[in-house]
């Protein structure tokens, strides 16, 4: 019977939306694999399941491991696909549009995040217009001196910057650095003080831009 109902429940996620009200969990069950190929349609709903029972239960994933759905509201989620790899969704709109943003962190141990959009078919939009991904330079205070900035560029040719949603409606964007994990102790402390610790992000209608 509950594998019924959730092949049901996958069949309406599937159907098209005009007069139709979606929630992240639709597009979480629709999503064709570029975002959780580790996970089944059918292992999505029963996660989904299990989470509404107030049960939080790791299913089986594609690689003998385990995934687990910690967070669900209406708009957001948040999933660990993997020991290594966890997911955010939050669905908006954006004028007409609805748009899925989309985490994905890695730790590599160091934290390390993409972020992409999508429409409701799952397509994705690939303006660079629409948001700038970080680096370390933009964690850089103005008083910063230049020697220091010119250390931590060359120690930092692969920045690893983790982005989480943060905010009662998820609704902001936090970036942060991971230089404390990945730099010694004593090393840290030279650029400590001349570092902004987070950026914030708000939705600014289709695009994502820092809080001034």
């Amino acid at each position: 019977m509950k594998h019924l109902l959730s092949i049901l429940c996958l069949s309406l996620a599937l159907l098209p939306l005009t007069g139709m009200a979606r929630t992240i969990s639709d597009f979480f069950a629709s999503e064709p694999g570029n975002i959780f190929p580790l996970l089944t349609r059918t292992g999505r709903l029963d996660m989904v399941d299990y989470y509404n029972s107030g049960k939080t239960v790791a299913i089986a994933n594609n690689l003998e491991g385990e995934s687990s759905l910690l967070q669900l509201d209406s708009a957001y989620l948040k999933v660990q696909t993997s020991k290594n790899r966890i997911v955010e969704m939050r669905m908006r709109t954006a004028g007409k549009d609805t748009v899925i943003t989309v985490i994905e962190t890695v730790m590599t141990p160091v934290p390390d995040s993409r972020l992409t959009q999508w429409n409701v078919h799952w397509q994705r939009f690939t303006s660079d217009k629409l948001f700038a991904m970080p680096g370390i330079d933009d964690f850089f205070i103005r008083k910063m001196p230049h020697d220091l900035r010119a250390d931590l560029q060359d120690a930092m040719i692969f920045p690893l910057i983790q982005l989480t949603f943060k905010g009662e409606g998820h609704d902001i964007i936090e970036a942060a650095h991971g230089l404390e994990q990945f730099l010694a102790k004593e090393e840290y402390q030279r650029y400590s003080s001349y570092l902004k610790p987070s950026i914030s992000y708000r939705f600014n209608g289709l695009k994502i831009k820092p809080v001034k």
